[in-house]
């Protein structure tokens, strides 16, 4: 478990896109204006207009708050909107033997060395440790919260389909180190249950430290919500968390998305 130079400076030390929907319109006035529109062409037109993702919105979702200027190394282990779990019992001994605090596995960072497709000045890391994370719902409490803000207020819709994208990094981690992404709800009990995942393995060759550095996206998508989904009408929950790794090395993620895609994702007419 030695840490390289690269993850302790992860350690403090306490092009306009076009409007589909506006174009959709245009169409359609200039139809209109020439011939009569068959009523099946009418819905047509109307349908796919109001079948666009919708994007929505995630509290600190480029990590810009709280601020690493000024901090050692540029990095913060306090972040605004995101909690993070509970020490896990494991992780006792390595606080004692390497002096590695449960509360420094995770933080933001002013990414001075940037990649190329970054949000905003900053991003964030996980440490590889088992059960490190980053979770956001509507009751999370982030470091100073006396209770929650329900800022994060996103809901499973019956009919919508979701995806959840972020942008990540692996650096100097043992192959087969392992991330996920989860899209999860809370039960009566207040668990997190998970409604869909996606698990990312780490290899030197799938994230190659060669220069220009950019993040890789990876998703999450839970499929058309049902009225009968144990989830449908409950809180949406975000989570990212370092699920296989000896602490070797750092996971780096930045701006994370997540969009409704009314009909479920379902295009045909």
């Amino acid at each position: 478990m030695i840490h390289s130079h690269s993850e302790c400076e992860r350690l403090p030390n306490t092009k306009h896109q076009p409007n589909p929907n506006q174009f959709i319109m245009t169409e359609f006035k200039m139809l209109s204006t020439r011939r009569p529109l068959l009523p099946g062409i009418v819905s047509i037109l109307i349908v796919a207009a109001g079948l666009q993702a919708q994007l929505i919105p995630v509290p600190n979702g480029s990590f810009e708050s709280q601020s690493g200027v000024g901090q050692p190394f540029g990095v913060n282990i306090l972040i605004d909107s995101w909690q993070k779990p509970a020490k896990p019992a494991y992780f006792d001994a390595i606080e004692s033997t390497f002096g590695i605090f449960w509360i420094q596995t995770a933080g933001v960072f002013v990414d001075n060395n940037p990649y190329g497709n970054r949000v905003g000045a900053q991003a964030a890391f996980l440490l590889s440790f088992p059960q490190v994370a980053l979770f956001q719902d509507y009751n999370t409490l982030d470091w100073n919260d006396a209770a929650p803000t329900h800022d994060f207020n996103a809901v499973y819709q019956p009919g919508k389909s979701y995806k959840l994208t972020v942008g990540l990094f692996g650096k100097n981690m043992t192959e087969g180190s392992q991330l996920t992404l989860s899209l999860y709800y809370r039960d009566a009990l207040d668990n997190m249950v998970t409604v869909a995942s996606t698990t990312i393995t780490y290899t030197p060759a799938g994230f190659s430290t060669t220069p220009p550095l950019n993040l890789q996206d990876y998703e999450v998508v839970v499929p058309k919500v049902r009225g009968n989904d144990a989830w449908a009408r409950k809180h949406i929950g975000i989570k990212i968390e370092s699920t296989f790794g000896y602490g070797d090395g750092y996971w780096d993620l930045d701006n994370v998305r997540l969009e409704a895609n009314p009909g479920g994702g379902q295009r045909e007419l």
